[in-house]
């Protein structure tokens, strides 16, 4: 695995700062590199009109990577972080949430970013919970640190039959103090836990991975899934 030559990983204690995305990622967050490794998937389901008009950034960081997707009148971003700023525009909402608690009614601070995200998109909170909103998740970086079954799953629940998950992801990269012991650490996992979730792997890519090496388990990772029980044709990228 090629971790790292394409990432500097973080090792020590956590660094206390002003800003709190560098508290949690210090310099290693990368996000000139998941720009460019995402930039070509977005562009190209955007020309195919597969991207559509709620999107959910999962792991936005202090540089959401969906803002690289054009605005439109009748798009909305709702970026998710731990260390977000609770900030916003009419087309992005910024919600400080824990992704692992998602779904969970009895925990206060799920219930505060649901209130949120129905103010966000005007609609009744007694309804989110029925309703498949979500036209693309986007999910950059941060399966390592989480029980990835949970915060997919919980957040896979929303999405519209036809809509997508995009996936960015490194097993093993980054501060391991701070890793989950539930987090994803063997791509074919997430494969295996998809096709449970009634997902269709339209298109995955190792962009750092030598010609040579066909072991794919951890490696770096781009991925989108579809939904299925839509419309639509499969993506071909």
């Amino acid at each position: 695995m090629l971790n790292w030559l394409f990432y500097r990983p973080t090792t020590g204690q956590q660094v206390k700062a002003a800003n709190p995305w560098q508290e949690y990622w210090g310099e290693t967050y990368a996000p000139e590199l998941k720009r460019a490794l995402l930039k070509p998937v977005f562009d190209k389901l955007e020309s195919e009109d597969k991207i559509g008009s709620l999107i959910v950034d999962i792991g936005s960081g202090a540089s959401p990577v969906t803002r690289l997707l054009a605005s439109k009148p009748e798009r909305k971003r709702i970026c998710v972080d731990i260390a977000a700023d609770n900030g916003g525009t009419p087309d992005e909402l910024r919600v400080r949430f824990d992704a692992e608690k998602v779904g969970q009614a009895g925990v206060l601070s799920f219930r505060k970013a649901l209130l949120k995200i129905c103010g966000f998109l005007e609609i009744d909170l007694k309804s989110v919970g029925e309703v498949e909103l979500v036209d693309t998740i986007v999910v950059s970086d941060i399966l390592n640190y989480v029980d990835f079954r949970k915060v997919l799953g919980g957040f896979a629940e929303h999405v519209k039959p036809g809509g997508r998950l995009i996936v960015l992801n490194l097993p093993y990269r980054g501060n391991r103090l701070l890793f989950s012991g539930r987090g994803l650490k063997d791509n074919r996992e997430l494969y295996s836990f998809l096709e449970e979730r009634h997902f269709e792997i339209e298109y995955k890519n190792f962009p750092k991975r030598s010609r040579n090496v066909k072991d794919e388990s951890e490696e770096l990772l781009v991925l989108v899934a579809r939904k299925r029980g839509g419309s639509g044709a499969t993506a071909r990228m």
